[in-house]
């Protein structure tokens, strides 16, 4: 097996981590990697925010579960008390790893105007000409992500790719500080593992696959 095929085959999803501090420079390669990634139009339209700071990893804890509990108000008394605690736990997890990046995505547009011009006059507006092109922003945000994730895989660490906690996007955003227009998509809790995960069960090639 050749060494990137066994990278992405290693990597898996780590939910418990040790304490270790990750040095900056190890960050800082995370993130060089993650930008690296194809983007819809050349739009590099991402925002990392790397967070060491326990305060404010609580902070964003605090806000994921306070909306999590408005979230499931309306089915509370269809809900055990294992079920809620367990819910809490599944989108905080993040805030016991010693590192938390927060990744935001920028607006994209598409390079060709006058294409877009000639959608704008049937109709379509921005949103549907995103959905058109297969949403291509978030796509781009995808690929930088899984670059991030075999970038954490190779220097030894373990991370996990979450979206739950965009049930308090803009909470975040405000606790984070960033601009008006950055979109949140996800946190990726990052650390050295403080388990050997279990391998996956895969779908065979063929029931993915074809070649014509």
């Amino acid at each position: 097996m050749n060494s990137f095929l066994e990278l992405a085959t290693k990597r898996r999803s780590i939910r418990k981590f040790q304490n270790d501090d990750i040095p900056n420079e190890d960050i800082k390669y995370f993130i060089d990697a993650a930008v690296r990634a194809p983007s819809g139009c050349n739009s590099q339209c991402w925002k990392f925010v790397a967070i060491k700071d326990k305060e404010i990893i609580a902070r964003i804890e605090g806000a994921v579960i306070e909306e999590l509990e408005k979230v499931l108000e309306i089915k509370r008394s269809e809900l055990s008390e294992d079920y809620l605690n367990s819910k809490r736990k599944a989108v905080s997890f993040f805030a016991k790893a010693p590192l938390v990046i927060a990744v935001f995505m920028t607006k994209a547009e598409f390079y060709d105007k006058t294409m877009v011009l000639a959608l704008k006059e049937q109709g379509l507006e921005d949103e549907d000409i995103m959905k058109l092109f297969a949403n291509y922003d978030l796509l781009s945000i995808g690929a930088a992500i899984e670059n991030l994730l075999l970038a954490v895989e190779e220097k030894g660490y373990g991370a996990c790719w979450m979206n739950e906690p965009a049930i308090a996007a803009e909470r975040i955003k405000e606790i984070l500080e960033m601009d008006e227009d950055d979109r949140f998509i996800s946190l990726i809790p990052v650390g050295v593992p403080a388990y050997t995960p279990r391998s996956k069960n895969m779908k065979e090639l063929d029931e993915v696959f074809k070649m014509l």
